[in-house]
């Protein structure tokens, strides 16, 4: 079975979240996409929201996709969280797997910054979701899996929402009213 993990704060999670693991999906051949929600990243800050609203809008997001699914691992764990870590984790829960780990190019291009970087790349292949305008020049071993531009973040939409603006066309039907309820990023 192909597996693929994607991580991230998901603080909210989004439409270009969703979009760019559908593609993957289809690009990779993938029968499992795994969401790995992070405790604390280490190259960024703490959660706005927090780990429970997250958690919702997560399940939210994808229970209308039956090859999607969440894995706590990280959010369970004291302190940063490392992928390292979870590639650990989820080799041994599915050993017979060929594992993937989707990134942005973001994330690409600070590889070198993380924790056991050279044992991850023995651990999973990693997958580059890169546009076609992203100039970046994905090597080997990774792959490049090239994407639609979808144009949203995660950090807008909380400023946005912070500022009374407008973001329902960004976040999926049930992850916007999760949040209008809960009043999340609201100033």
């Amino acid at each position: 079975m192909k597996t693929a993990v994607f991580g991230g704060t998901f603080d909210p999670i989004h439409i270009g979240h969703i979009h760019a693991v559908v593609e993957a999906k289809i690009v990779l051949d993938l029968d499992r996409i795994i969401f790995v929600p992070a405790r604390q990243s280490p190259l960024k800050t703490a959660s706005p929201a927090g780990d429970a609203h997250r958690l919702e809008m997560l399940h939210r997001a994808t229970d209308a996709y039956d090859f999607m699914e969440i894995d706590t691992f990280e959010l369970k764990q004291e302190g940063v969280s490392y992928t390292y870590d979870t590639a650990s984790y989820l080799s041994e829960k599915y050993p017979e797997d060929e594992l993937y780990f989707l990134m942005g190019v973001d994330q690409y291009l600070d590889f070198d910054k993380w924790h056991n970087n050279d044992e991850l790349l023995r651990l999973m292949t990693f997958a580059v979701m890169a546009r076609a305008y992203e100039g970046v020049t994905v090597k080997d071993p990774f792959i490049r899996v090239l994407q639609p531009v979808v144009e949203v973040s995660s950090t807008t939409i909380r400023k946005r929402i912070a500022e009374g603006g407008i973001v329902r066309h960004q976040l999926n039907d049930t992850v916007h009213d999760y949040i209008k309820e809960q009043r999340l990023y609201e100033a």
